[in-house]
């Protein structure tokens, strides 16, 4: 063939190179038209960018669901608010799933976020919903942001989850240590068995025994019962042989649930004895409203001085500004974790700022970088190495008087408890 020839017949070629290849980036009129989720082009930041959102809208968890939805939605509002002042030609949106509080249904709402392109998700809430999805997320290149999971279980490098909570060793070292405070020398705990319980119990007790406390081998109960009579009858007969030994006011019981505590009180108020002691509780109990609006929930809550501890957040301006608007959207004084669920969104979208894109692997190696130089409504989110929340201070707030209170302060520098 001649040199003209070879010249005509490659670029024949490099046309219909060319042709293919438009073809198969654009695609056809029907494929577009049929196609009902587009995938976003991840390396792109243009329009609307979408992350993904999953709570427990219903379920044990479900005023803590509210709460948090509420305070991830005032943290996309705020972030577009931002970029449309630095006029950043794109804006954050949130695509929001219901978990029911069920690891089950947790899943299916992560594969359908999935299938719509989506891959970075603020949440789950809860750690046995972090358990059963985090497999799916690690394999298919996923991001989990988790604004309230804290078993220890779940600290682990390098995967595809960071959560903006400290993990429950911390929760269980302030907890026996405001029981210590606090002159109990036998400690009897009741958990949810689940990932969440079972880590959080073996925590408090195994700190409380180092201090020198005595600990029973205490109730795991399910969650899903329906009625807890059988679990408070054994606690009664339990408590019954420590106070005859030791005294009412040297026992105590941890309890260590979600919502279900008022069913587990109410029941447990038809034992004389259940009441005569103090009980402890964790975060997810800190300003159960359920408990002061029942009657008989209100009235057991008071007499045994039910007491907790929460992540302490840093007062700041974004904390007040967050907690004023949150208190007035939803009629009460929302739990902590809605400012670590707005900080989430901002975490987020601020590691899309830095590397411009929206890719999951991006976005993943981004955000312990920001995380360490933001300070936002929870203050300091430096995380550890397990991309956990690095600082663990906790508050303590107890019903007093017919409302939740805040009473003090555990210092995890000093391993101390300073009460108001």
């Amino acid at each position: 063939m001649s040199s003209a020839g070879k010249l005509v017949g490659i670029a024949i070629i490099a046309i219909i190179i060319i042709i293919g290849v438009a073809y198969v980036i654009g695609g056809s009129d029907e494929g577009n038209e049929s196609s009902e989720a587009p995938i976003q082009d991840s390396s792109e930041l243009v329009g609307e960018v979408n992350i993904g959102l999953i709570l427990p809208l219903s379920g044990d968890l479900a005023t803590h669901g509210e709460e948090n939805w509420e305070g991830s939605k005032l943290g996309v509002v705020d972030f577009n608010k931002h970029l449309e002042e630095i006029d950043a030609g794109w804006t954050l949106k949130m695509t929001s799933e219901d978990s029911a509080t069920s690891p089950v249904i947790a899943l299916e709402k992560l594969s359908a976020l999935n299938a719509k392109g989506i891959g970075i998700v603020v949440g789950p809430e809860t750690s046995s919903n972090i358990r059963n999805i985090k497999g799916y997320s690690d394999s298919n290149n996923m991001l989990l942001v988790s604004c309230c999971s804290s078993a220890p279980a779940l600290a682990i490098p390098n995967d595809s989850v960071y959560r903006l909570v400290p993990d429950d060793s911390n929760q269980g070292t302030a907890l026996s240590k405001l029981i210590q405070h606090e002159g109990i020398q036998v400690l009897v705990p009741v958990w949810r068995g689940d990932t969440w319980g079972d880590g959080l119990s073996d925590a408090t007790t195994s700190s409380f025994v180092e201090r020198g406390g005595i600990t029973d081998e205490g109730i795991r109960y399910n969650p899903e019962s329906p009625e807890f009579s059988a679990s408070t009858s054994l606690l009664a007969e339990k408590i019954r042989g420590y106070v005859d030994e030791y005294g009412e006011d040297k026992v105590a019981i941890v309890f260590l649930g979600f919502a279900e505590i008022l069913q587990f009180t109410q029941s447990a108020s038809e034992h004389e004895v259940l009441d005569d002691v103090r009980w402890f509780g964790p975060g997810a109990n800190t300003k159960e409203h359920k408990l002061i609006e029942d009657p008989i929930g209100l009235e057991f809550s008071t007499n045994i001085q039910f007491t907790t501890v929460q992540v302490a957040a840093s007062k700041n301006p974004t904390y007040e500004r967050v907690q004023a608007h949150l208190t007035e959207t939803l009629g009460r004084t929302p739990n902590t974790f809605v400012h670590s669920s707005y900080d989430a969104v901002w975490i987020i979208g601020l590691a899309m700022l830095e590397t411009q894109s929206s890719d999951v692997s991006a976005i993943k190696a981004a955000i312990p970088g920001i995380a360490e130089n933001y300070s936002g409504a929870i203050g300091s989110t430096k995380l550890n190495e397990a991309g956990d929340l690095a600082q663990a201070d906790y508050e303590v707030w107890g019903i007093r008087g017919g409302e939740w209170v805040l009473l003090g302060k555990y210092t995890q520098s000093t391993d101390s408890i300073s009460l108001i």
